[in-house]
């Protein structure tokens, strides 16, 4: 066996709109330092959205339950800075010669909050969880394990069904979260967990806040600066931007059309804007014949003034791109195949060649009072009825809105598209799912992806074959990629760790794992 450090669906409806609320990209990671730090302070955070159920197996949405359930739960890798996988309850994993399984080797000093010992065994029964329960939601994240084998006390092998370089970035998720073994048949894991996380749940008012407190006996000593957290939901941008200016919170998570008003408040307050890694895009349904032909697709991506619609709706800090990798991901080209400037007197001659010149009517759907998407939605109406394009723009409740995409219900999607810890899985998840991208590809993009699944790929070759993915989205115009955006938040100056954190490098939610507060 040899050891691969390499850096490299789900419910798609309350991912993507959870993907909406937490739209991000990545700084240097580490610990505050203990100098600075009040190890008795508590830190308060406000939220653009309600804190999630705790089950880690049944989230709706694994990004937006990520910044709750990761303080309560442990994984076996975790997400460091500028998407690197770092280890956390394993110390190192290794991939067969063959690619036919990973094996982890766990770290000897772990124990859940209930005083459960973990070991290979705990990490098996809860893994075999997360993939079997009848109402699992994250069994879609593990179709690459077959079986799951306890080697000895401290090793774990997950056998495969394909080359799995992608299995350790999976399990730093949470949808790899580790239940304590007494734990798992508990029926109200979702308010009351049992992990082996940095801290215990103290409280949850669902819909409203959750509150955390840290356990002294933790093994990661650097973990959990502050002794409490305290983690509200506040989903309007306004009341959440006062709260902040009259200091009854330390930190917020926040959206690009909030911009001016984070300008405005008072000086003890930094925003931090992490590097670009999510886009937004008008995501085409290449199964609708109106949008089959090529033309048309390419047409619309120089009808789109993507620099007018970053300055006049996102402040002028969402990054203007016409791939689908920011340049934080591997595959991102360093030029595009297609140069799609904004031309629309070469998008209206594309269209007359397409034989739609007389008119071209479009359906698009876009989540009900979601911010900014639907801005963006109508902008682009505006954009393209200068090119003789009638968009018909529909706003629909979460509960409608992913199901009638899926069904080919709409020529177009206005929206945020979800994000991994790397590229191929970024892409994949982009493009292989029906579910959100229901036209399907041609072959030789899902070859191009799976390809970069295999650990013996040296780095170079990787890039090879995502960048070979990330043309052909651009070529055969997958989507308008309008701008890459960035993780926002503000933190007052008492603030340590909050420009910083992993996994908010590449979502825009936060992670608050070695964040805390001076004294």
């Amino acid at each position: 066996m040899r050891r691969s450090s390499t850096p490299l669906t789900m419910l798609v409806a309350a991912a993507m709109l959870a993907l909406a609320a937490c739209s991000g990209g990545s700084t240097d990671e580490a610990a505050p330092a203990s100098k600075d730090v009040d190890r008795n302070g508590t830190l308060k955070v406000a939220m653009n959205y309600p804190p999630y159920p705790l089950d880690p197996h049944k989230a709706a949405s694994t990004q937006a339950s990520f910044p709750f359930t990761t303080l309560v739960y442990d994984n076996l890798t975790r997400m460091g800075p500028d998407l690197q996988l770092e280890p956390m309850l394993a110390t190192k994993w290794e991939f067969s010669d063959d690619n036919t399984s990973v094996t982890f080797t766990l770290r000897d000093d772990v124990t859940f909050s209930d005083g459960e010992k973990l070991d290979a065994n705990a990490v098996k029964l809860s893994m075999e969880r997360a993939m079997n329960l009848p109402d699992s939601t994250v069994a879609v994240f593990f179709p690459m394990v077959e079986s799951i084998e306890v080697v000895d006390a401290q090793n774990i092998k997950f056998n495969t069904n394909r080359s799995a370089a992608d299995l350790p970035y999976v399990l730093s998720g949470a949808e790899g979260g580790i239940v304590s073994p007494a734990a798992l048949d508990n029926d109200d894991l979702d308010v009351k967990p049992v992990g082996s996380g940095a801290y215990v749940l103290d409280k949850f008012t669902s819909g409203q806040n959750a509150s955390f407190n840290r356990r002294e006996d933790y093994w990661d000593k650097e973990a959990a600066p502050a002794k409490r957290i305290e983690m509200t939901g506040i989903v309007s941008n306004a009341t959440r931007i006062n709260a902040m200016r009259s200091g009854q919170y330390d930190m917020s998570v926040n959206k690009l059309d909030q911009v001016k008003q984070l300008d405005a408040l008072p000086k003890k307050f930094t925003t931090t804007y992490y590097r670009p890694a999510v886009t937004y895009a008008f995501i085409f349904n290449t199964g609708s014949e109106k949008v089959s032909d090529l033309r048309v697709r390419q047409a619309l991506n120089h009808a789109v003034d993507r620099e007018a619609i970053n300055t006049s709706l996102l402040g002028g800090k969402c990054e203007p791109t016409t791939q689908p990798l920011p340049e934080v991901y591997e595959g991102h080209l360093e030029k595009s195949p297609v140069d799609y400037t904004y031309d629309p007197q070469k998008a209206r001659a594309m269209l007359k060649d397409a034989g739609v010149a007389d008119g071209l009517k479009l359906v698009a759907v876009v989540g009900a009072n979601i911010s900014p998407e639907t801005s963006i939605a109508e902008t682009l109406q505006a954009q393209f009825k200068e090119v003789g394009v009638d968009l018909e723009v529909r706003e629909l409740a979460g509960t409608q809105l992913y199901p009638a995409w899926a069904d080919g219900a709409a020529d177009g999607f206005v929206s945020v598209k979800p994000t991994q810890p790397n590229g191929a899985m970024t892409l994949a998840n982009q493009y292989l799912n029906p579910a959100r991208f229901p036209g399907g590809t041609p072959p030789e993009f899902g070859e191009a992806v799976n390809k970069a699944y295999d650990p013996k790929l040296s780095d170079e070759e990787r890039v090879a074959t995502l960048e070979a993915a990330s043309r052909i989205t651009v070529e055969q115009a997958f989507d308008v990629n309008i701008c890459a955006l960035p993780t926002v938040i503000a933190a007052s100056d008492k603030v340590v760790g909050a420009d910083t954190m992993g996994r908010s490098g590449f979502v825009g939610i936060p992670d608050l794992r070695y964040v805390g507060v001076t004294k």
